[in-house]
C-alpha cells in the first residue's frame, strides 16, 4: 500500500501547501488537539554554564538570600549594583593619549611661532589694524555708530610698572654699555615697533638697550597709506635727539610690497610711487638712509632687465627727493629674486646716476643662504674679499644680523636666533670684531622666542674691543 505524502506544519499548527500562501485548516486528529508551540518550546537548549558562571550564580543567589533576610530583620539594604572594575591600564593610556597629543600640538604651535620673525609679526599686526580701520570706515560711511573709545584710568599696578620701568632700563644699560655709548664702535640694535605712533619707536629701542634700530615707515600690507602727521614726525626727531640716536644709527625698512624691477607695468608703477613716498617720509623724520629689497624678475624677464628697472626706479625716486640714500639689501637667491649675488648688487649700483645716494645692506642670513659661508674663517674671509672686490666697503651702509635655519647655499630666507642656527656663535664673533663693520647700524631681525635685549647683550659680549 503506497505511503501518503506528509505535509509539513508551520509554527501555528497549519499545514503548509507547496505553491500557495493560503493557510489550510488544521487536520483532525484523534484525541486531544495539539497545542500551538510556545516560546519556551522553540527556545534553544541553554549551553552548559562554565565554572566561573556557576560560581557567580551561586554567589548572586547567596547575596539575594542574605538581602531578603536583612529586609525581614528591618535592616536597610543597598541595592545599587556594584560598579564594574576599571581597567586602570587602558584608562591611563586613554587619559594620557589626549594629553600627549595636546603637548605635541602645543610644541608644534610653539615651533611655528618661533619661525616667525619679530619684523613679520609687526607687519601682520599692521595688516590687522588696517582691516579694522577699513571696517570702521565703512561703518561711518553707512551712518552706523561705532563704539566710543574708553580712556583707561591708570591702576595701581600700572603706575608701579611705570615707576619701575626706568630703573630696570638703567640697570640693563649699565650692564651692557660698559662705559657709555660714546665708546661704541659697533651700533647693535633691532627692528622695533611703531605701534601707537612712529615716535614710540625710539622709546622701544631704548627699552632693549639698542644703539641702533630699524622701523617701518608705513603699513607693509597695503599700497595706500595716510600721510605722516607733522606732529608725529616732530616728536620722533625730538626723541632721537634726547636719546642720542643720530641718523646713521637708524635704518628704516621698506615695504614688502615693493618690486622695483617688476615686469608687470601696474606693479612697477605702484612700487615706484611707494618708493618715492617712503623716501619723503625719511626726509620728514630727518633720516638719511632707507633700506629695501631690490625685487624679482617673476620669471618673465631676464636678470639684467630686472636690474635695469630697479636702477631706473631708484633714479626716479632720487629726482623727486633730495638727501636720502637708498640702501639695497642682498637677498638669498630664493626663486626669481635678484640681488643674492654681489655682482647683481654691483649691476644696480653701476646703473644708478647719483652714486653718493646708493648703498648696500649686508644681511648675514641672506648671504649664508646664497652660498657665502660665514660659519668658517676661510668662508668669512672669502666673502669679505669678494665684497670688497665687487662692491667695495665704501658702499656698505648697514647690516642685518641674523642666524640661518638653513644650510649654506640653501637659497631659503629662514632667520634664526643668534648662535642657534647654522652660522653659529663663532661666525658672529668674526662679524663683531671686524673693524670694517664699525660705525654702521647692525639690526637684528630674528624670530620670536628670544628677547632682543638678550641677543644684543650676546653680540656685545663677543666684542674684544667695543
Amino acid at each position: 500500500m503506497p505511503r501518503k505524502k506528509t505535509v509539513p506544519e508551520d509554527s501555528s499548527g497549519h499545514l503548509e501547501t507547496p505553491g500557495t500562501d493560503t493557510p489550510q485548516p488544521p487536520r483532525k486528529t484523534r484525541g486531544k488537539s495539539p497545542k500551538p508551540p510556545t516560546v519556551l518550546d522553540i527556545k534553544k537548549e541553554p549551553s552548559k554554564p562554565s565554572k566561573r558562571s556557576a560560581d557567580k550564580g551561586q554567589k548572586e543567589e547567596k547575596d539575594v538570600g542574605t538581602s531578603t533576610a536583612k529586609r525581614k530583620a528591618g535592616i536597610t539594604v543597598d541595592t545599587t549594583p556594584p560598579k564594574k572594575a576599571r581597567n586602570t591600564t587602558k584608562n591611563k593610556e586613554a587619559e594620557s593619549k589626549p594629553q600627549a597629543e595636546a603637548v605635541v600640538s602645543n610644541e608644534k604651535k610653539k615651533e611655528r611661532k618661533t619661525k616667525t620673525t619679530k619684523i613679520k609679526v609687526e607687519a601682520k599686526d599692521q595688516e590687522e589694524k588696517a582691516k579694522t580701520e577699513k571696517v570702521i570706515g565703512k561703518g561711518r560711511k553707512n551712518g552706523s555708530k561705532t563704539k566710543q573709545e574708553v580712556k583707561e584710568e591708570p591702576t595701581a599696578s600700572s603706575s608701579t610698572e611705570e615707576k619701575t620701568k626706568p630703573k630696570r632700563r638703567a640697570a640693563n644699560k649699565a650692564s651692557v654699555l660698559l662705559g657709555g655709548p660714546g665708546q661704541f664702535k659697533k651700533f647693535v640694535g633691532a627692528h622695533v615697533s611703531i605701534t601707537g605712533g612712529i615716535q614710540n619707536a625710539v622709546e622701544n629701542a631704548v627699552d632693549i638697550n639698542a644703539r641702533a634700530f630699524g622701523l617701518f615707515l608705513r603699513s607693509q600690507r597695503q599700497w595706500a597709506c595716510k600721510p605722516m602727521e607733522e606732529s608725529a614726525a616732530r616728536l620722533f626727531r625730538e626723541a632721537c635727539q634726547k636719546q642720542g640716536f643720530s641718523p646713521n644709527q637708524i635704518l628704516p625698512h621698506g615695504s614688502y610690497l615693493l618690486n622695483c624691477g617688476a615686469p608687470n607695468p601696474e606693479t612697477l608703477r605702484k612700487s615706484r610711487e611707494a618708493l618715492v613716498d617712503e623716501l619723503k617720509r625719511c626726509e620728514q623724520l630727518g633720516l638719511t638712509m632707507y633700506n629695501f629689497h631690490p625685487g624679482s624678475s617673476c620669471g618673465e624677464i631676464t636678470v639684467e632687465e630686472c636690474l635695469t628697472r630697479i636702477a631706473e626706479s631708484i633714479n626716479l625716486a632720487h629726482q623727486q627727493t633730495s638727501s636720502v640714500t637708498t640702501v639695497i639689501e642682498n637677498m638669498s637667491c630664493q626663486g626669481n629674486t635678484v640681488g643674492g649675488k654681489f655682482a647683481e648688487l654691483r649691476g644696480i649700483i653701476d646703473r644708478v646716476e647719483d652714486k653718493s645716494r646708493v648703498g648696500v645692506c649686508l644681511d648675514t642670513c641672506h648671504a649664508f643662504a646664497a652660498g657665502y659661508d660665514l660659519s668658517t674663517q676661510a668662508g668669512y674671509d672669502k666673502m669679505m674679499q669678494e665684497f670688497e672686490e665687487t662692491i667695495g666697503f665704501s658702499y656698505l651702509r648697514a647690516m642685518h644680523i641674523n642666524d640661518s635655519k638653513g644650510e649654506v647655499g640653501c637659497h631659503l630666507d629662514r632667520h634664526e636666533n643668534i648662535g642657534k642656527g647654522k652660522i653659529g656663535i663663532e661666525g658672529f664673533r668674526r662679524v663683531m670684531n671686524d673693524p670694517r663693520l664699525n660705525n654702521i647700524p647692525m639690526i637684528l631681525e630674528t624670530p620670536v622666542g628670544l628677547d632682543d635685549d638678550d641677543e644684543i647683550r650676546i653680540l656685545y659680549s663677543l666684542c674684544e674691543d667695543l
